[in-house]
This record gives structure tokens, C-alpha cells and sequence, in this order.
């Protein structure tokens, strides 16, 4: 076989999508067979699968901060800035999706605990209506992954069962921590309803519902609940929890979750929005309250103080008689009080910067820190500062969940929180430094103005004294009252930034896992797949369906191929009506068809010219396998040649399976294995006439008991061929199929033309190498037909 039809692809290799179609449709069972049994698991897998819907809410972020200016009161002049005036978007979704936010979320709805019910066929997962309420006392160890199974007793009473056969995980409250216990655990004990439940591994309550649940609802099911880890919850959370602004330009954020429970996760959603808000307005709400304590801790301090001196002035003036000063004491009264004023507001406002100082000194790094704001702060590098420190504690936060502490990106992120802590520790401490030096200035301007009170006499010294300290305590007061005031409003009219677009719902009408249609049409896609692949791989590669297939895989030529007539017709039956067929009968169907084969038979006799142009021969007829046509197609082409005026014998050599006879006529005699064992000495004796074709003889044989070989190859043979050969114009030999027994080898020598039989349907590829494998490479001038 030639190497080439291997490696190269030609015309007559390309798919033949015709022949492939009609292959698709002889296996129509096959393929409805295939896309039915994978409709059939898409079905089942559909029904088998716990549905997964999607869940989402929106909600709008006011980026710019307008509604968290708790300083633009439009009561009160001034403000107390309290957050910086910007938010970065990407850092509020970081805090949406944190860690401790979700964990919040799924505490106040104690997702840890979950209930199910359980039938003789199936087990679902029950939320928002149960026949009881599972509190954990989460300062105490609890068991983790373990059902508890619970049988309702009574109204008032229950039994819990516990059992386990291998290892449990149980919680350690103290550190944080899990252990992993290896044995197994039985528990069975009967409470009542409100009871606490305490064990050294679990300790909860199991309470009634604040609502009705009709109990019938549960008959024939068993009742149970699981206790999670709530880190392992809230991972899981975490995982498919989604929150992205619905465009860049926007501040709108849709925030998606999915579940098998609906109202779960609308709940969980509501419960996260709620707690995001919360949140921030608890955030600024604790700053604003650290300043009013500061405040109020200042007002007590002052009003004892005022008091105090208004009493003694009172007293003063009572008994010393001393109710109008001079100007010059009048004077020096009013720059004493208003510097003692300024001076006060200095002090305050170091005494703030160090309380900053030491917050932030005590709090660095801390997870859990709330940086300070510029309350009433001027400096403008300072409020950068904490700004900028904020930014940098909120991307922290958000990373901690995705890379490790010892992560280079987070290394980066610490070094730049410490840098910048020390630049805003540093800006504090030169805030003090010059508060300091301008409370000095302050001081000194104080002592000129006590040099010149005191050269006023005695009793104006001692009034204008008296009346300094009371002026200086009361602007004080008012000063700090009207403060306290400022933020108070300020708080009270703090209003959320953030605001819920859109409830909490499902998306779509359905769930998004499993999708129907998309796997039952991959079920169908399978179907025809797998079926379209065994076809075109095996069945058509195999088998030869086409004279283009035997070219491409065999050196043998050719010579012609004959027209299928029906395979449900006896092949004698064809054989007897082929001879007395006229040209011109076409009177129907049955006639046309019997014309075309008769055709394709002349069609072979013609070809048989040009490949020996004497017109006179021995012709071998054989094919790779029994079944393929050998006798058939000898009986035809016998008839054929007879019909055309040729002297015609066909000699049947399949010494072991003969067939000639049953396909020719009824007849009784001897034939060739008789002649070649010595038997009967006259060729005479063995030939036959055909009793309707004139020109046609045939000699028949009989299954021989003895040595084939021997009998094929002996001398008889030889001369038996060459004394036909004498006789007629062509002698066809009929052999045995040349794959299974090597007869047709042994008669090479004596044959003129080699026709090999290849029908299509039946013949396989591979038959042709194995014929080009058996015939000898100086044979392979002999031609091969094909049926």
C-alpha cells in the first residue's frame, strides 16, 4: 500500500458528507437511543440538584460625603468636621465584603445554626419556619458538624439525641481555636423547651418560635439541627458574596448573593445593608460623643470655678463697700480677660492634641482602632495626615482577607501606615510646641498687665482680681457650652451617606442552578455527539461503502463496478433473469433495475478487453472473505461474455465449500475433485452445459476430504487449464476466498487475470492491505473488480 495515503489528504479522502449523512440515517436507533438516555440523566440530574437562586440589593454611596458634613449645621455657626469629605468607592466595597462585617451579619442571624428536616427519601434544609429556635451560649465550646437530632416529646418538652462514630470538631471560646476530638459520641438526654442545655462540648437553648408553626406541617419528619463553625460560614459567605458599582461613573452598587433559600439570603442582604450603615453612622457617632465628654468633663470643672468666684465677688463687694473702679483698672480688666480667654483656649486644644497623641500611641496597628478626626482642628496638614492614615487602615482592612501578613504587598502597606502614624505624631507634637510658645506670648502679656494693676491701691487690686477670674470662667463657659451645643446638633442631624436602591430579592423568576434548558440541551448535544463520533471514527472508515475508498487504500486498480440490485433478491434468481432480459424492457422499476446490473456486467466484459486485447484467457475469481460476491459476479460475467458470442467454461476450484452448482442448475454428476484424484479420466465427463445460454459451460466440483493443496497444484490441474484454454475463449475459475485458504496462490501461475471481489457494506478497509499483503509484488498486474 502506498506510503503517501497515510500522510496526505487528497480528493478522494476528504469526508464524503453525503455518504456520512446517510450513515447518520441507517443509525437513527442509535442516535434517538443516545439522546434519550442523556435526557434522561439531564432529568435526573435536574431533580437530584438542590436549586441555587441569585439574590441582590442596590445601594447608593454619596461619594462626596454632603451628608456627612456634621459641621454645616445651619443652626449653629462654625462646624466640627468629623470625617474626611470624600470616600474612596473601592475601599467601601472592600468594607461590604470584609470579613468582620459578613461575620457581624451572620452572628445577629445566627446563620451558624442550621435546620433540616428528614424524610424516608429526602433531607431539605428549613429557614424562617421551624417548630423551635436553637440560642448558642457562645462563651462555651460547641460542637461542630454533628447533627442534633431532636424528637418532639410534648408541647413543653423534647428529647435530644447526639451520636457520632467518628471524629467531631469542638470550639474553644477562649483563644478562637478548633480541636479535632478522635472517638465516637453518643448523647441522649430529655429537656424542656427554654432550658438550657449545657455538656461539656455544646451548651445552647431550644425555644419556642415567637410565631405559629403548626406542627402537623412536620408529621412523619425528623427534626435536626447542624451548629457551623461561623468562620467556616462566613468564608463561605465571603466566597460568593459580589459587590461591584453598576458603572464607573457611578456610586451605585449592586451587591448579589446565592443560595438554595430564598428568603436566607434576602434576609442575610437586608441584614448586611443594615449593618454597613449602622456602621458608619456608629463610627462618626463615637467620635462626636469623645469630643462632647471632653466638653463636659471642661463645663464641670468651670462651673464649680464660677461659682465659686462669683460668690467671693459678691462678698467682696458687700463688705469692702468697692462697686466702681477706675478707667485704667477697667482697662487692664477687659485685656486680662480676653488674653485668660485665649489662654484657656490653648490649653484645651494641647490638651487635645495630646490625648490624640496618646490615642494613637496606644492604638497603632490595632485591627479595631477608629482614627480620630480634626475636631475643631485648624491645621490643615494634620487633617491630611489623618485622612491619608485612615485610607491607609481601610486598605489594610480589605487586603488582610485576601493576602497573609507576611505578604510583601501587605509588608509595604504596614511600613507605609508606620511612616505615616509617625508623620501625624510628629505634626501633633509641633501643633503642641506652638501652642505652647503662643500660650507663653499670652503669659508674658499677662504679667506687663499685672505690673500695671499693680500699682493701683489694695482694694481695686483685690476687686479687679476677683472680677477677672469670674469673667474668665463665665467667656469660658459660654464658650464651651456653645460648643458642646455645635456638636450635638451636629450629630443629631448626621444623616447616612449610604442609602438602599433597591430591596432585597430574587433575580429572575427561578433559580440560576441547575438551568433546564441549558442542560438538557447539552443533553441533546451529547446525544448526537457521541453517536456522530462512533460513526464517523469507526462505522465509516470501516467498512467500504465507495469505489473512491478502495483507490485511496490499495495499489490494485479498478476494472468496474457493478450496480446493487436489490439485497433482498436470490442471487440465482437474478442470474436466470439476467439472460433472458431484452434491452428494451424498462416496463417498470424491477426492469430498470435488472437493466442497470446487466449493464455493469458488460461494463466489466468491455474493461476486460483493454486489459487483454486477445479477448481469450483464464480469468481468477476470488475475494478477501466468503460473502462478498465471488461466485455471483463469476456465474454474471460468464453470462455476460457467453451473450457476446465468447466460448465460456467456469470452472468451480472451491474444493472445500463448493457453490457453483447451487447457483447455476440442478444437476447430477461428478466434477473436479473427482477428475483430479484420478477418479474419472475424460474432462468430458465433468463439463456441463448451461441449459439456457449455448456459448456456456461450467464444471462443477464436490467437497474433497483429502488434500486441497495437493490436488490444486498437482499436473492435472495444470493440464486441465490448458486444455480448456485450447477449447475456450475465456476459462473463469471460481476459488476459495485467498483470505482464508491460500487455493487461489497455487493457481496464480496458471491465471491470466486476477479479479478480486470487494462489496461494499461488507469488505472492510483493512481487507485491501491484507490483499496486498498476500499477493506477490511481480502478480499485482492482475486487475481487481469491484461489487
Amino acid at each position: 500500500m502506498k506510503e503517501n495515503r497515510n500522510n496526505q489528504v487528497n480528493a478522494q479522502q476528504e469526508v464524503n458528507l453525503k455518504l456520512f449523512f446517510r450513515k447518520i440515517y441507517e443509525n437513527k436507533i442509535l442516535f434517538l437511543a443516545s439522546i434519550g438516555f442523556f435526557v434522561m440523566l439531564a432529568l435526573v440530574y435536574i431533580a437530584l440538584s438542590t436549586p441555587i437562586y441569585e439574590i441582590s440589593t442596590s445601594i447608593l454611596i454619596d461619594s462626596k460625603g454632603k451628608n456627612r458634613i456634621l459641621g454645616d449645621s445651619e443652626y449653629v455657626e462654625g462646624g466640627v468636621s468629623l470625617i474626611e469629605m470624600e470616600k474612596n468607592l473601592y475601599n467601601e466595597i472592600g468594607i461590604i465584603k470584609s470579613f468582620s462585617l459578613i461575620k457581624q451579619t451572620v452572628k445577629d442571624l445566627n446563620f451558624d445554626v442550621s435546620y433540616y428536616t428528614e424524610s424516608l427519601f429526602s433531607s431539605e434544609e428549613r429557614y424562617g419556619y421551624f417548630p423551635f429556635e436553637v440560642v448558642l451560649d457562645r462563651s462555651r465550646p460547641q460542637l461542630y458538624g454533628v447533627p442534633f437530632e431532636i424528637e418532639l416529646l410534648s408541647e413543653d418538652s423534647y428529647r435530644l439525641t447526639l451520636e457520632t462514630n467518628d471524629q467531631f470538631t469542638v470550639s474553644n471560646p477562649l483563644n478562637g481555636s478548633v480541636r479535632q476530638v478522635d472517638r465516637s459520641f453518643d448523647f441522649s438526654e430529655q429537656h424542656k423547651f427554654g432550658d438550657k442545655v449545657e455538656h461539656e462540648y455544646f451548651t445552647f437553648t431550644l425555644n419556642k418560635p415567637g410565631y405559629n408553626v403548626n406542627i402537623d406541617d412536620f408529621d412523619g419528619d425528623d427534626l435536626s439541627f447542624v451548629v457551623s463553625n461561623i468562620e467556616s460560614v462566613v468564608k463561605g459567605y465571603m466566597g460568593k458574596l459580589e459587590a461591584d458599582n453598576i458603572d464607573l461613573q457611578a456610586s451605585i452598587f449592586k451587591i448579589v448573593s446565592t443560595g438554595p433559600i430564598v428568603s436566607r439570603e434576602v434576609n442575610f442582604l437586608k441584614k448586611l445593608t443594615e449593618n454597613y450603615v449602622y456602621n458608619e453612622l456608629s463610627s462618626r457617632n463615637e467620635i462626636a460623643a469623645g469630643k462632647e465628654t471632653f466638653i463636659r468633663n471642661q463645663l464641670n470643672v468651670i462651673s464649680d470655678s464660677l461659682s465659686k468666684f462669683e460668690i467671693d465677688l459678691e462678698a467682696f463687694k458687700r463688705n469692702e463697700k468697692a462697686v466702681n473702679l477706675g478707667a485704667t483698672a477697667s482697662n487692664a480688666l477687659d485685656q486680662t480677660n480676653n488674653l485668660q480667654v485665649e489662654a484657656a483656649k490653648i490649653k484645651m486644644n494641647i490638651n487635645y492634641y495630646n490625648s490624640i497623641i496618646r490615642s494613637v500611641k496606644n492604638n497603632r496597628n490595632s485591627n479595631d482602632f477608629v482614627m480620630p478626626s480634626g475636631i475643631g482642628i485648624e491645621d490643615p496638614s494634620i487633617n491630611q495626615n489623618i485622612l491619608e492614615l485612615k485610607d491607609l487602615y481601610s486598605e489594610r482592612s480589605k487586603k488582610k482577607f485576601f493576602v497573609t501578613s507576611n505578604n510583601q504587598e501587605m509588608t509595604i502597606l504596614n511600613g507605609q501606615i508606620d511612616e505615616s502614624t509617625e508623620i501625624l505624631l510628629s505634626n501633633l507634637r509641633s501643633a503642641v510646641s506652638s501652642s505652647q510658645a503662643a500660650l507663653g506670648g499670652i503669659t508674658s502679656q499677662l504679667s506687663s498687665i499685672d505690673e500695671e494693676i499693680g500699682s493701683l491701691p489694695t482694694r481695686e487690686i483685690q476687686l479687679l482680681n476677683i472680677e477677672r477670674q469670674s469673667n474668665l470662667y463665665e467667656n469660658l463657659y459660654k464658650y464651651l457650652s456653645q460648643e458642646l451645643a455645635k456638636t450635638g446638633i451636629a450629630r443629631a442631624e448626621s444623616t447616612s451617606d449610604t442609602r438602599v436602591l433597591d430591596e432585597a430579592r430574587m433575580v429572575g423568576n427561578g433559580p440560576i442552578f441547575p438551568v433546564k434548558k441549558l442542560y438538557l440541551g447539552l443533553a441533546v448535544t451529547l446525544g448526537l455527539i457521541l453517536p456522530m463520533a462512533w460513526v464517523a471514527f469507526f462505522t465509516s472508515s470501516d467498512l467500504i461503502e465507495n469505489v473512491q475508498q478502495i483507490i485511496a487504500n490499495s495499489d490494485i486498480p479498478v476494472i468496474a463496478s457493478i450496480v446493487n440490485y436489490s439485497e433482498n433478491q436470490d442471487d440465482s434468481k437474478v442470474k436466470l433473469t439476467l439472460n433472458n432480459l431484452s434491452n428494451n424492457r424498462k416496463d417498470n422499476n424491477s426492469d430498470v433495475g435488472l437493466w442497470k446490473l446487466k449493464e455493469s456486467f458488460r461494463d466489466l466484459s468491455a474493461n476486460l478487453k483493454l486489459v487483454n486485447s486477445e479477448g481469450r484467457g483464464v480469468i481468477g475469481i476470488t475475494s478477501i472473505l466468503p460473502e462478498e460476491g465471488k461466485t455471483y459476479s463469476a456465474i454474471n460475467l460468464a453470462i455476460t461474455l457467453a451473450e457476446s458470442g465468447k466460448k465460456i467454461i467456469i470452472v468451480d476450484a472451491d474444493l472445500r465449500n463448493p457453490s457453483l452448482v447451487d447457483k447455476m442448475q440442478k444437476l447430477e454428476g461428478k466434477g473436479l475433485s473427482n477428475y483430479l484424484n484420478g477418479e474419472i479420466g475424460n474432462i468430458s465427463d465433468i463439463t456441463y452445459s448451461h441449459d439456457k445460454v449455448g456459448n456456456l459451460k461450467f464444471i462443477p466440483t464436490a467437497v474433497f476430504d483429502g488434500n486441497v493443496h495437493e490436488l490444486l497444484s498437482s499436473s492435472r490441474m495444470t493440464s486441465l487449464i490448458n486444455n480448456l484454454k485450447g477449447t475456450y475463449d475465456y476459462v473463469i475459475i471460481d476459488t476459495p476466498a485467498v483470505g482464508l485458504v491460500s487455493d487461489f496462490l497455487l493457481l496464480l501461475d496458471s491465471i491470466d487475470i486476477n479479479l478480486f471481489v470487494v462489496r461494499r457494506n461488507i469488505s472492510k478497509i483493512q481487507f485491501l492491505e491484507d490483499l496486498d499483503n498476500l499477493i506477490p509484488r511481480n502478480r499485482k498486474k492482475k486487475k481487481l473488480h469491484h461489487f
